[in-house]
């Protein structure tokens, strides 16, 4: 942890920040001028990242190692950032899922899936409210999926999870509309994150090349869509063609489709179980 920074400064919450997207968020916003407060797991870095941010950027960059699927995690990172910092701008970026039969899946494995995607991102959200709320304009981003729309066989739990994600995020953007507490949610697409998903993605052939995108290119437009306002963001024309398409499709023929899909994915071996990211 680090010590106090000077109170007139504000600062953009980043969970799950150490890789992939979140970090994309942490960078990004840094380039843009944002103190960040970095929040991830023990053990992925983020020490030198935080170090990194603020020797390339000029930017402050405190940070927690902490895993929010504990009980008191939450309250831990909310009492260190309320306590030291102004909170102007949350990214909710923590999560994880993967592809297997939920036969083959552990209780501890569906359990933390639940508290990491779910509760962490809407009891943070809870938690930082009234110091958002402060500051007359502020602003949350809560990451969801495309896989949201549609329920997903060897997926389940993480669709189910992402769509949760979505309505809290849709209800809330309305709720605080008039009280300067702007929250949108990024539907996101495949991305590039590391060496396991870009063969995943290379798998799937022209349509993953199609879809995916950068993690930094993806942080970018979320973010971008976020100071716009948008209640719904969904970046790139592949993403918003597929978007498209699943809203045509009956949801019986999607969730056959879908099925084909991960049955192949599982029995190329590119199924996974990832980090926190």
């Amino acid at each position: 942890m680090n010590a106090s920074i000077q109170p007139e400064k504000t600062y953009t919450l980043v969970t799950g920040a150490s890789t992939g997207l979140g970090k994309a968020f942490a960078v990004v916003s840094a380039r843009q001028g944002c103190n960040v407060l970095l929040v991830s797991l023990p053990g992925e870095g983020l020490p030198e990242l935080s170090r990194e941010i603020s020797s390339t950027y000029g930017v402050d960059a405190p940070w927690i190692e902490v895993d929010l699927t504990e009980e008191d995690a939450l309250h831990r990172v909310s009492s260190w950032a309320l306590s030291k910092y102004r909170v102007n701008r949350l990214i909710n970026n923590a999560g994880f899922g993967g592809t297997q039969s939920i036969n083959g899946a552990s209780f501890e494995y569906l359990d933390k899936m639940i508290k990491l995607n779910v509760r962490a991102t809407s009891m943070l959200t809870y938690l930082l409210l009234p110091e958002l709320k402060s500051h007359g304009e502020a602003h949350v981003l809560n990451i969801s999926s495309l896989i949201a729309y549609s329920p997903v066989p060897y997926k389940t739990f993480y669709p189910a999870s992402k769509s949760f994600i979505y309505f809290l995020s849709r209800g809330l953007h309305e709720e605080f509309r008039d009280e300067g507490v702007h929250v949108s949610v990024l539907m996101a697409g495949p991305m590039n994150t590391n060496p396991n998903v870009k063969k995943r993605i290379e798998a799937l052939g022209w349509k993953g090349r199609f879809v995916s995108l950068e993690p930094e290119d993806m942080a970018e437009r979320a973010l971008k869509g976020l100071m716009k306002r948008k209640a719904v963001i969904i970046p790139g024309l592949g993403n918003k063609i597929s978007f498209l398409v699943s809203k045509i499709l009956p949801a019986s023929l999607r969730i056959r489709l879908l099925k084909k899909v991960f049955i192949e994915e599982l029995k190329s071996g590119y199924s996974w179980v990832p980090s926190e990211s």
